[in-house]
């Protein structure tokens, strides 16, 4: 009431200032102030209201019907009333717990998040130590405790076991570092020696070895090939008597056919008898290789494997004549 009273005094001032001969320029701002007056009036009239008339009881405000006023006491009618939930301080109570309310869905919301993320966290760790994984080799260790790990492992050390086996006791491949076989075989070619066959099948003539060089090797050549691995064709075996005449080989008195052969060797051998568990190898390079007619004969357990396939390069690719 007195807020309704002071705006009402207020326009009644301005509107007794317009009479008393201030001017005004426009008309339109004239009723512009009237109409801000009026809003003044309206919204002070509205704070000043206790309550809608829809909801005397509910206010505690009293009902204007004579039931009502002969139903109540002076002493009721006079006691101060509660406010209004409609009116603006309960509003702003109201808006103060909605506010309250969002902020602890989003404090319970957060706290449900950092639940979740230590749950992860515990299953990132492992179950025997309680620790999370670090580095390469704990990687590798809760891969090997894994079941995908142990079955991958065995598959993979099964493979190699195989491919080594194989390597050992079937077949192996070789490399061609010298024209000693020439033509038979050049310089980079690749090809497969077998390891199989000399536990049922003898050495034969014209078959082509890769064996171990013998000790007498190292007498030509330096200490860094005297280790190597040689290849050459053997020629006589045991019993067998060879002889180099004229750039011919007599194997027990009669010429050897030799297709196989750079050229004619132009150097004099034997007679000479190949003794028991040996064989005599010559290079198919008669004239450029280093081998039994220069460092004698050759041990049989020395031989490595047969030379049966030669796979590289492609366009000489071929099996091995003997």
């Amino acid at each position: 009431r007195k807020v309704a009273a002071t705006a009402t005094e207020m326009v009644l001032r301005r509107a007794g200032q317009g009479r008393g001969g201030v001017r005004m320029e426009r008309e339109t701002s004239h009723m512009g102030r009237m109409n801000s007056a009026m809003m003044v009036l309206a919204v002070s009239l509205l704070v000043s209201l206790p309550c809608c008339s829809a909801l005397p009881s509910a206010c505690g405000f009293v009902s204007s019907t004579s039931s009502f006023l002969r139903g109540r006491s002076n002493a009721q009618m006079l006691r101060p009333h509660s406010l209004c939930p409609s009116s603006p301080a309960n509003i702003l109570s109201s808006l103060r717990m909605s506010d309250d309310d969002k902020a602890e869905k989003v404090e319970s919301a957060l706290q449900k998040l950092a639940k979740a993320d230590k749950v992860t966290e515990g299953e990132k760790k492992d179950p025997e130590d309680g620790k999370e994984p670090s580095g390469f080799v704990d990687d590798v260790v809760a891969w090997m405790n894994s079941d995908v790990g142990r079955e991958e492992a065995f598959q993979w050390t099964l493979t190699f076991a195989i491919a080594i086996s194989f390597r050992l006791f079937v077949m192996e491949p070789r490399f061609i570092p010298s024209l000693s076989m020439y033509p038979t075989f050049e310089v980079g070619d690749q090809l497969a020696v077998e390891k199989v066959t000399k536990y049922w099948r003898d050495y034969q003539r014209t078959d082509v070895v890769v064996f171990r060089a013998p000790p007498a090797f190292a007498e030509y050549v330096d200490s860094k090939k005297a280790n190597e691995d040689l290849i050459k064709r053997i020629v006589a075996v045991e019993g067998d008597t060879v002889q180099v005449s004229k750039g011919k080989v007599y194997i027990n008195g009669q010429q050897s056919t030799e297709p196989f052969i750079n050229g004619p060797p132009n150097y004099e051998f034997g007679p000479v008898t190949v003794p028991p568990g040996m064989v005599l190898v010559l290079g198919d390079n008669r004239n450029a290789s280093l081998d039994s007619h220069i460092w004698g004969f050759l041990p049989k357990e020395n031989i490595i494997g047969r030379a049966v396939l030669k796979y590289w390069p492609l366009t000489r690719a071929s099996l091995v004549q003997h």
